[in-house]
Formats: structure tokens, sequence, C-alpha cells
């Protein structure tokens, strides 16, 4: 089923174990995009149950409602692909099992809903798994354009998203599964070692990346919001064509 995956990629996921701290709009999306990438070992804890009004954006059906959350996602990666090992904890994250249940995971993914939960988290795991990655997700909501959608990095942190949206915009598909995509974009680059994580993809034409010296493939998503904001600045200095080559070039600290 993996044959017309991007060679390698699946070896990125192949000894590697996931958690994911709740499974709605962005952790059940997550889960799906990782088990088509080839991800093997998923542990996924939410105490919540499925309602009609998550299947605009969650990765649930019309027959799932009042399931709780983790199992029913279970059912549906399985459908993709049976050999996927999948640990569920129907419960709600404290910070007494915070750790305990996501001790032998290698990526932390934190998709949880609530400020107060998603803060003692990260908070817990940065502390308890100072070598671990962990990805995070913050402003998903609204219709706002999605060049907005930028991650921040902190170490071994990464969080994804427009950094200021709240839910009480509502919740469009096309965002939330964009940073979902985003997230397991994080991760890919982080396990494969790249040179950095921004460099995991970028544009075909029109900019050149060089990192530490090394010129690097541009081939995919975050490179659109580089260019973007690279011409956009170029455009404001006085007598400068933004349209023309650019040439970025980063140096990352050793």
């Amino acid at each position: 089923m993996f044959s017309d995956c991007t060679e390698g990629l699946t070896d990125t996921f192949a000894n590697v174990r996931i958690g994911i701290a709740g499974v709605g709009g962005i952790g059940s999306n997550v889960a799906m995009l990782l088990a088509r990438a080839g991800a093997v070992s998923l542990v996924v804890v939410d105490f919540d149950k499925v309602e009609i009004q998550n299947l605009n954006r969650q990765f649930f059906f019309s027959d799932q409602v009042d399931m709780l959350k983790v199992e029913a996602l279970a059912d549906n990666l399985l459908r993709i692909n049976s050999a996927i090992e999948i640990e569920t904890h129907g419960t709600r994250l404290t910070p007494d099992n915070a750790c305990k249940i996501f001790h032998d995971c290698d990526v932390l993914v934190e998709a949880v809903d609530d400020s107060e939960t998603k803060a003692f988290l990260i908070e817990e795991w940065s502390t308890v798994f100072p070598d671990k990655f962990i990805i995070a997700c913050s402003g998903i909501a609204g219709t706002s354009p999605l060049s907005e959608i930028r991650t921040e990095r902190t170490d071994r942190l990464s969080v994804v998203g427009d950094h200021h949206s709240a839910l009480e915009l509502g919740t469009f598909s096309a965002k939330v599964m964009a940073v979902a995509a985003a997230m397991v974009a994080e991760i890919q680059s982080g396990l494969s070692g790249g040179k950095c994580a921004v460099c995991a993809g970028c544009l075909p034409g029109g900019v050149s990346l060089l990192c530490n010296g090394e010129k690097i493939p541009l081939i995919g998503f975050p490179a659109r919001m580089i260019e973007n904001t690279i011409r956009g600045m170029v455009s404001s200095l006085k007598d400068t064509d933004s349209s023309g080559s650019i040439k970025i070039e980063i140096q990352t600290r050793s």
C-alpha cells in the first residue's frame, strides 16, 4: 500500500512510536495522515465521544456518533492499515498521567482544545522528556488564508497554526486539515534528521534555499509561505523588483 509513497518515507516511521493527546479535529487527522505515511505504532488519548458536529472536520463517520473517539479512530485507522499498532486510552489527561501514558513514545503530539490542558501538557512533557520531539498546535479556527499557518520552533518543540485564531470563529475543514498536515510534515522532518525543519520542502522555481551552505531541494508546501513572506519584504524596498529570483541562506545553530 505504500508503493506510491516518497522513497524512504515509511522507513522514517518504521521504529517510531508516536503519542497523540486529543483526537479531535487536529489529532484524528494527524493520526490518519500518519497511518497513510507508514506509521506503525500510535498511542492515542481522549476522554470524549464522537458528536454529530464533529463530522465537519474530524476523521469520524455518522455511524460512529456516541462512540469513544479513541475507539472509533482505532477502527478507522485499522481500515487504512490493518497492521498498525494502536494503543487507546479513553481517559482525561492530568498532571498525574500525562507522562506515564506516553513514556515509551518517541514523538509527542499535543492536539487538545483546552488551553489549560495544553499548557500543562507542554510543560510536563518538556520537563520530563527533554530529548523528545513535541509537536503542538495553536490557531486552527476561522477561514483566514492558509498562508498564515506557520511553524515556530524552540529547541525540540514545534508549534503549528496561525497562532491567533480562537475557536469561537468556528472551524473550516480545509484549515484544520492544513494544520494537521503541517504537523505531520514537521514530524517527518524532525525524524528524518533534516538540516532544519523549515527545509523540509519548498517551491520548485524562483527561490533558491541554502542551509549551512548546502543547497536544499525546493519541493513542497512550507516554501510557499517562505516565498510569499520574502517577496512581500522585498517589494517594500525602493527600486527593487520582487518578482525576480531570490536566494535565501539559512545558518543553523550547532
